[in-house]
């Protein structure tokens, strides 16, 4: 289970110098989550920080922060590691290349030190290679990145949580992989909409 929490932001688009502008408070997310192995009751838990809107053609951020998860705990269990949360893009959004980053000073030290967060197709991937022991708890470090909205005025850019994935180490059967998936499936987290550009002068 992922738990983050945002908050507002003043940035300069990566590689553009184009100005972002504040980022609002986020709302928090609640989205029940099927998956392949653990208890029935799994909700995918978030808090994603988007503008309401954009213009066409504008540049605009998101940012997800981590807050501590539960207390990792099964019977058995030795510890999880390859933790890895992703995220779809909206169609009519474009990534702005290289803009996915992590903010420092966040996150669990010994989490965040080999934490990896990249863009493919379509899907903002953020990975913790580092084992969590059973009975401790860890914060994701937060995320950010940049899109450009394409979409004509009118759109919606929906961001969407699209799966979790983790791998467990239990006595006895060593590694054991779970998938998690939404309900139902890329489940909505925060929209954008499309406005039009003010006229030129």
């Amino acid at each position: 289970m992922l738990r983050a929490y945002v908050g507002a932001a003043l940035v300069t688009a990566f590689g553009t110098g184009a100005t972002v502008a504040a980022l609002p408070a986020g709302t928090a997310v609640r989205a029940p989550m099927v998956c392949s192995r653990g208890p029935g009751d799994q909700k995918f838990v978030a808090t994603v920080t988007a503008p309401p809107t954009a213009t066409q053609s504008s540049i605009y951020a998101i940012r997800i922060d981590g807050v501590e998860s539960e207390k990792i705990a099964h019977f058995g269990l030795n510890y999880i590691h390859d933790m890895t949360t992703e995220y779809a893009l909206p169609p009519g959004a474009t990534y702005v290349p290289g803009s996915a980053r992590f903010i420092p000073g966040t996150g669990t030290p010994s989490v965040a030190a080999s934490a990896r967060v990249s863009y493919e197709n379509g899907l903002i991937r953020m990975t913790l290679p580092s084992h969590v022991p059973s009975g401790s708890r860890y914060t994701p470090p937060s995320i950010e990145f940049y899109l450009q909205a394409l979409a004509p005025p009118g759109a919606s850019l929906p961001l969407a949580f699209a799966q979790y994935r983790v791998i467990a180490n239990a006595f006895l059967v060593g590694d054991v992989s779970a998938i998690c998936e939404s309900v139902p499936k890329r489940y909505t987290l925060a929209t954008t909409l499309v406005t039009t550009p003010p006229p030129a002068p």
